[in-house]
């Protein structure tokens, strides 16, 4: 993992697509807390910095720390870049809570994580390994997934 008190380039990526308008923070559930202006302004920045970061940024930022990571995930889903599938795979198994998940079935699409979201799936063996979470059923948090995918394909559309 890069640190940013070390990695110039790391930095420069963070400060130009993860932190404007606190982006990392709004990717996800506060997402649906947004009013639809709201959500149409993120959305079409959001298109924006996807078109045009580039690979070696995206690259870098999957290096980086969860916020990074999630962020780029984001922004991968959004411009549909296929090239860092099996990155994102790889980020899944390797990372621990929910946006290991989320990462992977938004920038994946819901049919392509099918495997990982079903029952007995890596998301449900997630949910029953430690620690203790508490939890809605798998139902609930797979339909927030696909929600944010929907949020993800409408931006990548526009």
């Amino acid at each position: 993992m890069r640190r940013t008190d070390e990695d110039d380039e790391l930095l420069k990526s963070i400060r130009r697509y993860v932190t404007p308008g606190r982006r990392y923070l709004k990717l996800g559930g506060n997402l649906m807390g947004m009013t639809d202006r709201e959500r149409a302004t993120f959305l079409r920045k959001l298109g924006e910095a996807a078109g045009e970061i580039t690979s070696r940024e995206l690259g870098v930022l999957l290096e980086g720390g969860w916020r990074e990571r999630k962020t780029a995930a984001w922004l991968i889903a959004v411009a549909n870049r296929t090239d860092f599938r099996e990155r994102l795979g790889e980020l899944l198994l390797a990372s621990e809570g929910p946006y290991a998940g989320q990462a992977y079935c938004v920038a994946l699409g819901t049919d392509r994580a099918a495997r990982f979201v079903a029952p007995a799936g890596l998301w449900q063996q997630w949910i029953d390994g430690p620690p203790t979470k508490s939890h809605g059923s798998p139902d609930s948090y797979r339909e927030f997934v696909d929600q944010l995918c929907a949020f993800a394909d409408a931006s990548a559309r526009d």
